[in-house]
């Protein structure tokens, strides 16, 4: 902004507008630049949320992983454990053999490896004559809803306990829930044999015809029908379909 005075004047001076070209002068001598954006109501905010959402979902995906690593990892120290303690027993060390598993199911709970040892760990205790305490066990084994592909094992174990607890009523219907457990067909045809001599055994001879029956008529391609047809005939005296009598009978 300029001022102009005449000579002589005592006039304050009056102050002058800069010219419409000195204005052009200064917008072409002023830096360019884009004018910013102007801002969106509600914008800002959906950015931020998607920003904590993003970094919620890779908090979520790192704990996946690790816990699944974890897992892994755990699943992997306690099969290493199961067979160091079968290798126990298969060496003739049940004590030691006990003592490993049961080690192994306090210390890796959650685990496959610590499922098949609690089941493994009752079997040690049928070989030291520990029946009542493997019955008991294993009762509460089952008791808990365990996978089902681990239910035919637990299943014919206590079945074979009661056996050997002279209880032949309860380990044919242990034998029968094994073999409804399993979808094994050689497998079920051995508990269903099991439970035909468990049946005999406590008197019940029809439960016992029913089940050589099934495996005759159902298994006949498994191994256990030979010893099936035997029994079969043995107790209809060959009059079941299908089926000789036993030699000497």
């Amino acid at each position: 902004m300029s001022t102009s005075r005449k000579q002589g004047d005592d006039t304050p001076a009056k102050a002058t507008t800069p010219s419409a070209a000195g204005t052009a002068e200064e917008v072409i001598a002023a830096p360019h630049t884009a004018p910013l954006p102007r801002p969106v109501p509600g914008r800002a905010v959906n950015q931020k949320a998607l920003i904590i959402l993003g970094v919620a979902l890779a908090a979520i995906a790192l704990v996946v992983w690790m816990f699944i690593t974890s897992s892994r990892r755990k699943e992997s120290y306690a099969n290493r454990e199961l067979i160091r303690a079968r290798a126990a027993a298969e060496q003739g060390n049940l004590p030691l053999a006990a003592s490993e598993l049961q080690k192994l199911i306090d210390s890796y709970q959650g685990t496959d490896a610590a499922v098949e040892a609690a089941i493994s760990l009752n079997q040690v205790r049928l070989i030291n004559g520990q029946t009542d305490l493997a019955v008991v066990s294993l009762r509460d084994f089952l008791a808990r809803n365990p996978a089902p592909k681990f239910v035919a094992p637990a299943q014919g174990m206590l079945a074979a306990a009661l056996e050997m607890a002279k209880q032949p009523a309860d380990a044919a219907e242990a034998y029968r829930k094994a073999a409804d457990a399993t979808d094994v067909n050689y497998l079920k045809a051995e508990y269903l044999v099991d439970a035909g001599r468990a049946y005999l055994n406590a008197g019940k001879v029809p439960d016992a015809i029913a089940a050589y029956k099934t495996v005759v008529t159902t298994y006949a391609e498994t191994p256990s029908a030979t010893e099936a047809k035997v029994r079969l005939a043995e107790l209809t005296k060959g009059t079941m379909a299908g089926t000789e009598p036993a030699p000497g009978s």
